[in-house]
């Protein structure tokens, strides 16, 4: 037989001698003893070594202690219940046993048992305990476990529980159960989970140990043989133990006996399935049953290795009790994986079961550890279990613990090799089988050691998977492989060295990848290691024979031979593995690597070394050439050339390598630089230039001749090394020693620079700022001055983006580049052009690009030159803009990110923390009047307030004395604000504020408007504004400048004045300003003078503020409220302007809310000694004691005296006189719902007398008295209500005159106009109780209304004005009251525009009024199209509100849907729904096509409502509108403001769009293209409004209108809510037609389904237009359900009527077929079904006529 093609001829014994023969020491090994006598097949071929496995003992019948000993008698009743829980199989019902028992017992016996009762009942128990302890100690649940050991180690700390369960082991127990009991227990101590092993360990060492032990159960004699039997099962047979313990209950057959004639019969027993698949986990168990036998395993396993620890302390050591378990290969399978088990006919025990094998290895690392003698007869067993399981085995885990056990026994037993290949030999012989064929001869074949093939697969796959821990155990496993093994392996190899499968499988790790992980380089380094000292020993091998040919060898073949091809071979694979990225490895660590090897083959053999070296040496000298590999190389070199011992070959070797590499670097690179080719090819030599110079740099330079080279190609090629690699420059001068020939080489460049500066310079600056320049480089004059200044300017002007990186670097590193002087002049220019720059951001944004650069610039200067910091002209002109970069831009949301603000922070903090502090200071005092200069300033960018914060924010204590010093002062507040306008800006504000002279006094306010900066805020606003802000934020701020409540309470005149008139100019405020400035302030200020103006408790406080205010002083700055009070009225006197009385009249408001009679009348003494010489002062005291004061005596004198005044003044005083007198007694008018008498009822009559006198006159009055005039009537009606006379004629003609000489168009008339309302309203709420009153005001009213309703309806083209929306509230809160007559179909057109007012209550109030208007116009239509004979009216929605309407949506923001506009357009909606309101089928159909043709719904209403609902967001992002109702809004809730009554407004109208056009939102919603936004609006529509609409139609039809409507006898109508549905039936002789309206779930986005139901009598054409018709209705023409069945009703009456009965079966209907009577009679026109007449053809046996018996044809 050919070689190596089967088993070998020779017999086994034969083989066996042979093997031993090879190995040369036969005694030390133990070889089976052969097979001898061969007499049948089988006995030829015997099996496998079977393992003994003691069968499982049969489960005793053991009884619960509570029954057998009785102790349920003696235990406590709730301890009893507990107890017996324990032998339930559920484990929740253990679970909560073992807690109960631990909480309710057991912890209260160990915490405060002080009678003993409880440890008695627990000792009593103990029987009971023990019992259940091997079931509890070995259950499935985890959780049942670790109660179980944690109760148990309780109980043990008993004294009494202890001694009790010492005796019950020793002398009570049975051996089984005293076997079960320690079994369990100590398979405890090694539970596959820690909490529970740890807690039972503790308990068993406490109280148990192998020798005697004082207070310990000892361990010995039977004791200890029932444990190790315990244990032998735990591991040999874990199912059958676990069966043991748990005994399967037999169940009983009590299946009555079947009897046949009275013999019994046998029942047929139900087959069972012996083929069906084993019983699998249920749920809720923890474990399968393969995890339990290995946690059963791990603990027997983990109690052997305890036995065996402790044992080796022991004097007596022996293993003879345990030598039959140890030498049981079952037990070992425990190492191996796989499910066959190459050492033992079973299954292995480890397999699937990582646990298992590395409880195994730990306890053949505690074999190796103590019993190394004693374990001799194990070895060939273990030999072979070790060498089998250990490579093969795929868990980390495993593999990291058996890491030690494996390399100490193969190093301990180096034998166990060729113990497994005689295993292996002796398998071969033992399954050799003898045939009754003869025998051919075959070639004698050395056997092959399956472990060492296992090995080999073991490095192919590169070490398992885990090579950082694998290769280093690679040369261990190695030096214990004998040369015979390695041998045989290669026997069939034909190569030139020997052990080439061990290397080939070294290499095949590499060339498969499985070295790809991700932490490569440590990988490859390990396997590099390994390989070259695999090749070192294989190397030593073969040279250590002694003379003798070694077993290595093939024949014929030499050891030096064999060695040389060997590392030659290997030491070639190791260098193209390398270089070719196959093994990355670090070069330095691969250099070390080889350089150790190689130095131990040259002291082996030096011709080793020779040729390991020449097989990688001109490798290397070749790969510098290839790209991106010379680093690699160079390195490499280097570190060969460092490991290499010193004046060695090896180091002249490697020096001689190296010269004739770095000559060919060099010359290729000059080469390259001389010649004509491309730049990537250049730069790649030079790119090797670079990496020799870094790594070799000393070297290089230390020949002269590799310098020379060098030297001069950077010479003569500076600048295109510069443009090509300028790394070479760097590096050039970073290692070259020439301090000379590098600076001369530095200045050349740098004179070169201005030449090509982003060519030159950046390279240069790079090395700088990567500090790779020797520090003696410096530059010569001003080479870099013009560049450097042409860097700033591009940098400046973003013209290159590399500019400013590069003039940073140069900066940065300016020792280099510039010199001292250039720097400093360089530092200057920057400043300067910061200062530019910040001074024109405060007006523009555009300077923040170039202030961003110049901020980087000079923090790179300081950077670089500290000491520039101590410097004061240079501090006093940079750091006042770096202060306001710092903190005064990061108020702008547009400039808070701006890199020039966070660079001057950082710069502001290092020169306060630095700086000298005495230059701080002059600093801080410069920035504070910048500071204060810039509060004034409108052209700055920055609000005062921000100034404020951030010299708050900015740091500046230490160099300011207090904030206060930045404030404004008092004096130039003064002087500004007598500069501004005093008088108001309209004479209509005097609606607001009675202190308001007449129009005819001042002039309205005109003219540009006054400047302010980009707020809206003039300079005196910005001052004030920021005095304002200080005094909030500290209220001792406020309280020591008591003065600026002046200028608070006037800013807040002026802000008011612009709220409410803002198309006016203002002196202190542009239009530009925002409502929510103009509002802080007067919200702010109202807050201090409420916090300021507090009076002292002092009875003479309001005297002596009188007295001051009139001692003739000049006014001064007292700080407290008496003072300021004085002081602010000596001021008001000077000029006794409009703007001092206001403030001093809010000023009296605070003053007078708190005073008494006397006090107020102090006031008013005093405002009557300043009438004549301050009237407007004098009136503002009077109003402030009238409004907020007590009635003094002084002021209802002074109200009479002024009544009687008013008889004396002759009309041609009146336009003077009378009006002055007019305005004080207006002004004295108390308030109407107080208990004041205005004046006595004569004295009122007597003063409309006056003014009847003044009217009647031939003098013109002005406007002004008859407004005047008006104020004070409102006041005297109260009185006069019950006085007849021609005074009511008089206030009627008033009336009704300044109603025709108004209008809202002109802002001269709103306070007449107002006025006027005032007093109409007055008379209104008068005449409901006055009978005689009301007669008087019914026959002027229908004028007065007319005036008023023309006067709303009008449309003004005038801008907002708070005065003239005030007046339209007040106009339309009396026109609602008007007669309905005065209301027609006219009015909506012309008021539509009231409901786009800018005040929310107009817009409501109008809504009412055009509720009404739009019910007109819809009569009015209903009746011109009810009376169109000839369809000439076309019903159509008023123009002015469809175009009010689109202009609106049209102006509206969708992303700020609030305010009034949008109320103005959700009321046109609702107007335009309330048209749909009882307007007819054809009117309605008009509306419709209306809103139709101009696409209103699909155009404007729909996306205006999907915005406010958010509906386009979808679902998830909608309104939620489940606690809300949607068919009904309650507008007089509405606030505008409130997004919620937005939204609850539009989700009405939506209803409302719903229920009247819902064709046309269906029809939009059915053509929508946008899929998510469909989506989303079907469902909001049917979740939400569907179910309402469907509830309302229902009602509709049910409610009284509907049932007036469809009043017919014959019709009947049924709504069945359940099945959605309404039914229409209409009977005649007694025959139904009936028609079915099915309503969708989600209509209306859905049509209604007709149903035919029932026809009778009528044709299916018509019939089919008829539904056709109904369908119409609801589908097309947004008709009700009610308009449908009308229309069905009208069709059907309109049908039969005129019908005439069949004169034979007298009914309109055929019964049979359900016609009518068609076939008439010619001869007395009868008519007749056709059916009856067929029947009466037949049973006649004639074709007569039944009536007239003519012939019927």
């Amino acid at each position: 037989m050919v070689k190596g093609s089967g088993k070998s001829s020779a017999s086994s014994g034969t083989r066996k001698k042979h093997a031993a023969r090879k190995v040369g020491n036969t005694d030390a090994i133990e070889l089976p003893k052969p097979k001898s006598g061969k007499k049948d097949k089988k006995r030829n071929q015997e099996p496998r070594k079977k393992v003994y496995i003691p069968p499982s003992k049969p489960a005793p019948t053991q009884q619960d202690p509570l029954d057998s000993l009785g102790l349920s008698h003696q235990l406590p009743a709730d301890l009893l219940v507990v107890l017996r829980k324990f032998s339930k199989r559920d484990t929740v019902t253990k679970t909560k046993a073992l807690e109960e028992f631990q909480a309710g017992w057991v912890d209260p016996a160990l915490r405060k048992d002080e009678d003993g009762l409880l440890s008695e009942a627990l000792t009593t128990m103990l029987p009971v305990w023990l019992h259940h302890v091997p079931v509890l100690f070995l259950h499935p649940s985890r959780r049942v476990r670790s109660l179980a050991v944690t109760i148990h180690a309780l109980l043990l700390r008993i004294h009494t529980v202890w001694e009790q369960m010492n005796v019950h082991l020793r002398d009570i127990s049975s051996l089984d159960q005293a076997e079960t009991l320690l079994g369990s227990w100590a398979l405890a101590t090694c539970d596959v989970d820690r909490a529970v092993a740890q807690t039972a360990r503790r308990s068993w060492i406490q109280h148990v140990s192998l020798v005697d032990s004082a207070g310990k159960l000892a361990l010995a004699g039977p004791l200890l043989s029932s444990l190790l039997a315990f244990v032998q099962r735990a591991v040999l047979d874990p199912a059958g133990l676990y069966q043991y313990l748990n005994p399967v209950q037999v169940p009983v057959n009590i299946t009555p006996v079947k009897t046949v004639r009275g013999r019994p019969v046998p029942v047929p027993v139900k087959k069972t399935d012996e083929d069906a698949a084993p019983r699998v986990r249920a749920e809720g168990e923890e474990e399968s049953e393969t995890d339990r036998k290995a946690r059963l395993r791990v603990g027997g396993i983990g109690v052997l290795t305890w036995i065996l620890d402790t044992r080796a302390s022991s004097p007596s050591k022996s293993l003879e009790d345990l030598l039959d378990l140890l030498s049981n290969p079952a037990l070992w399978s425990s190492l191996h994986h796989a499910e066959t088990c190459p050492f033992a006919d079973i299954e292995s025990f480890g397999l699937a079961q990582p646990p298992v094998r590395s409880a195994a290895w730990s306890l053949l690392q505690s074999l190796l550890s103590h019993w190394k003698a004693e374990m001799e007869s194990l070895v060939p067993l273990l030999s072979v279990a070790v060498l089998r399981s250990a490579f093969v085995d795929p868990d980390v885990k495993v593999r990291a613990s058996m890491l030690r056990p494996w390399l100490t026994f193969v190093r301990e037993f180096p034998r166990a090799w060729e113990l497994e290949l005689a295993y292996k030999a002796d398998e071969d012989s033992e399954a050799e089988s003898d045939d009754n064929e003869p025998k051919r001869p075959q070639a004698i074949q050395s056997p092959k050691s399956r472990a060492y093939a296992e090995f080999l697969q073991f490095l192919q796959l590169g070490c398992a998977g885990d090579p950082l821990q694998g290769y280093p155990t690679v040369l261990i496993l190695l030096s214990t492989i004998p040369s015979s093994i390695l041998s045989c392996a290669s026997a069939e190899l034909d190569e030139p060295y020997p052990a080439s499968d061990l290397f080939t499988s070294f290499w095949s790790a590499v060339d498969g990848r499985a070295l790809s992980a991700l932490n490569r380089p440590a990988i490859s380094a390990a396997f590099l290691s390994s390989l070259l000292e695999c090749t070192t020993f294989i190397v030593r091998r073969l040279s250590n024979g002694n003379g003798h040919a070694s077993p290595l060898l093939a024949d014929g073949a030499s050891t030096e031979d064999a060695s040389m091809a060997l590392v030659g071979a290997q030491y070639r694979q190791m260098w193209d593995g390398i270089a070719e990225g196959r093994l990355r490895v670090d070069p330095v660590a691969a250099g070390e690597l080889v350089a150790k090897n190689l130095t131990v083959l040259s002291q082996i053999d030096e011709g080793l070394f020779d040729t390991a070296w020449n097989a990688f040496a001109p490798a290397i000298a070749d790969r510098t050439s290839t790209p991106g590999a010379a680093k690699i190389v160079f390195f490499f070199l280097k570190s060969l050339h460092s490991n290499f011992p010193e004046d060695s070959r090896q180091i002249a070797a490697t020096d001689v390598l190296f010269q004739k590499i770095a000559a060919a670097v060099i010359s290729e690179s000059r080469a390259g630089l001389a010649s004509k080719a491309d730049d990537e090819t250049i730069q790649q030599k030079l790119s090797t230039l670079v990496d020799l110079i870094s790594v070799f740099g000393d070297a290089v330079f230390g020949d002269v001749g590799l310098a020379e080279l060098l030297d001069d190609a950077v010479q003569q090629h500076t600048v295109s090394l510069l443009t090509l690699q300028p790394l070479l420059l760097k590096t050039y001068l970073n290692r070259r020693g020439d301090q000379e020939r590098t600076l001369f080489l530095w200045r050349s460049m740098l004179s070169s620079v201005g030449t090509d500066l982003y060519r030159i310079l950046p390279p240069l600056a790079d090395a700088a700022q990567e500090d790779a320049l020797p520090g003696h480089l410096a530059p010569a004059e001003q080479e870099l001055d013009a560049p450097l200044g042409d860097l700033y300017t591009d940098a400046l002007g973003s013209e290159n983006g590399a500019s400013l990186p590069l003039l940073l670097h140069v900066i940065r590193n300016s020792r280099y580049f510039v010199t001292t002087e250039s720097f400093e002049t360089f530092l200057h220019v920057v400043v300067s052009e910061v200062d530019e720059s910040s001074a024109a951001l405060q007006t523009q944004e555009d300077k923040i690009p170039s202030l961003n650069v110049s901020m980087d610039v000079i923090a790179a200067c300081f950077d670089n030159r500290p000491d520039l910091l101590s410097d004061a002209k240079l501090s006093l002109s940079l750091l006042p803009n770096v202060f306001s970069l710092a903190y005064l831009l990061p108020r702008f949301s547009d400039l808070a990110g701006a890199h020039c603000v966070s660079v001057s922070q950082r710069l502001w903090t290092s020169w306060r923390r630095d700086a000298p502090l005495e230059l701080q200071r002059e600093v801080g005092s410069e920035i504070v009047e910048q500071l204060k200069d810039t509060i004034f300033a409108t052209t700055v960018r920055f609000r005062p307030s921000d100034i404020l914060q951030a010299a708050s924010d900015g740091d500046l204590s230490g160099l300011i004395k207090n904030m206060d010093d930045i404030l404004p002062g008092q004096a130039r507040l003064d002087e500004m604000l007598s500069g501004l306008r005093a008088d108001p800006t309209h004479a209509s504000l005097a609606i607001l504020s009675p202190l308001v002279p007449p129009s005819a006094a001042f002039d309205a306010a005109e003219g540009p408007d006054c400047e302010a900066d980009r707020f809206g805020l003039g300079s005196y606003a910005r001052a004030v504004s920021a005095l304002l802000h200080a005094c909030v934020d500290n209220r001792q701020t406020a309280k020591a400048n008591l003065w600026a409540l002046r200028h608070f309470l006037s800013l807040a005149v002026y802000a008011d004045e612009l709220l409410n008139f803002p198309s006016l100019p203002s002196v202190a405020f542009s239009k530009s300003v925002s409502k929510e400035i103009l509002s802080g302030i007067i919200s702010k200020a109202q807050q201090l003078a409420t916090y300021l103006l507090v009076i002292p408790q002092d009875d003479k406080w309001h005297v002596t503020v009188a007295a001051r205010s009139q001692d003739g002083k000049a006014a001064s700055s007292s700080n407290d409220t008496a003072g300021f009070v004085a002081d602010l009225i000596k001021v008001t006197q000077v000029e006794d302007t409009y703007l001092d009385s206001q403030v001093l009249h809010v000023v009296l408001q605070h003053i007078l809310s708190d005073t008494n009679k006397e006090e107020a009348d102090q006031w008013m003494a005093l405002a009557r000694k300043l009438e004549k010489k301050a009237p407007q002062l004098s009136l503002a005291i009077v109003l402030a004691v009238t409004r907020y004061g007590p009635e003094p005596p002084r002021l209802d004198r002074y109200r009479n005296e002024l009544a009687a005044e008013a008889l004396g003044i002759r009309p041609n005083k009146a336009n003077t006189s009378g009006l002055l007198l007019l305005r004080r007694l207006a002004a004295t008018a108390p308030d109407p719902e107080s208990d004041v008498v205005f004046l006595p009822q004569p004295r009122a009559v007597n003063f409309v007398k006056a003014c009847q006198q003044w009217i009647a006159s031939d003098e013109d009055l002005d406007e002004d008295v008859e407004s005047e005039m008006t104020a004070v009537f409102i006041h005297l009606v109260p009185i006069l209500q019950n006085v007849s006379g021609s005074h009511w004629d008089l206030i009627f003609d008033v009336i009704e005159s300044n109603l025709e000489n108004s209008s809202f168009e002109n802002d001269e008339t709103l306070t007449v106009l107002w006025r006027t309302i005032r007093l109409v309203q007055t008379i209104q709420d008068l005449v409901a109780y006055n009978k005689d009153l009301r007669a008087q005001w019914q026959e002027r009213q229908t004028a007065v209304f007319t005036l008023l309703r023309d006067l709303v309806a009008a449309q003004t083209k005038s801008v907002f004005s708070v005065p003239r929306s005030i007046c339209r509230e007040a106009a339309l809160s009396v026109i609602q009251n008007m007669p309905p007559s005065l209301i027609d179909h006219e009015t909506l057109p012309k008021m539509s525009h009231l409901l786009f007012d800018p005040l929310p209550n107009v817009q409501k109030m109008s809504y009412e009024v055009m509720r009404e208007a739009a019910k007109k116009y819809t009569e009015h239509l209903v009746i011109e199209a009810g009376v169109d004979a000839e369809s000439t009216v076309r019903p159509r929605l008023p123009p002015e509100l469809v175009a009010l309407l689109q202009q609106t949506i049209e102006a509206l923001d969708m992303d700020e849907l609030s305010g009034s506009k949008v109320l103005g357009a959700l009321l046109g909606w609702m107007t335009v729904f309330d048209l749909f309101g009882n307007a007819s089928m054809k009117v309605r159909s008009g509306y419709t096509e209306h809103l139709r043709d101009l696409d209103l719904i699909g155009s404007y209403f729909i996306p205006l409502i999907l915005n406010i609902l958010n509906v386009s967001g979808g679902m998830s992002k909608a309104f939620k509108l489940d606690i809300w109702t949607v068919n009904q809004f309650y507008l007089e809730l509405y606030d505008s403001e409130d997004a919620l009554s937005v939204q609850l407004f539009a989700a009405h109208l939506y209803y409302r769009a719903l229920l009247t056009t819902s064709s046309l939102v269906r029809t939009w919603i059915m053509e929508c293209k946008d899929r998510t936004l469909f989506t989303a609006l079907t469902n909001y529509t049917s979740t939400h409004f569907s179910p309402v609409i469907i509830s309302a139609e229902f009602a509709h039809v049910k409610s009284p209108e509907a049932a007036e409507e469809l009043n017919v006898e014959n019709l009947t109508v049924k709504v069945l809510a359940a099945a959605s549905e309404v039914n229409a039936a209409y009977l005649i002789d007694e025959q139904r037609l009936e028609i079915t309206l099915k309503v969708p779930t989600d209509w209306p986005l859905h049509g209604i389904e007709v149903k035919d139901s029932k026809r009778v009598g009528v044709s299916v054409e018509k019939w089919r237009g008829w539904l056709l018709g109904v369908q119409q209705i609801v589908s097309a023409q947004n008709g009700r359900i009610v308009d449908a069945i009308s229309l069905f009703k009208k069709n059907v009456t309109a049908h039969f009527d005129g019908q005439v009965e069949c004169a034979i079966c007298y009914s309109i209907i055929s019964v049979a077929e359900g016609d009518l009577p068609q076939k008439a009679c010619k001869t007395c026109k009868n008519r007749f079904h056709a059916s009856c007449l067929y029947k009466w053809f037949n049973t006649s046996h004639s074709s007569t006529c039944p009536l007239c018996r003519s012939e019927f044809m």
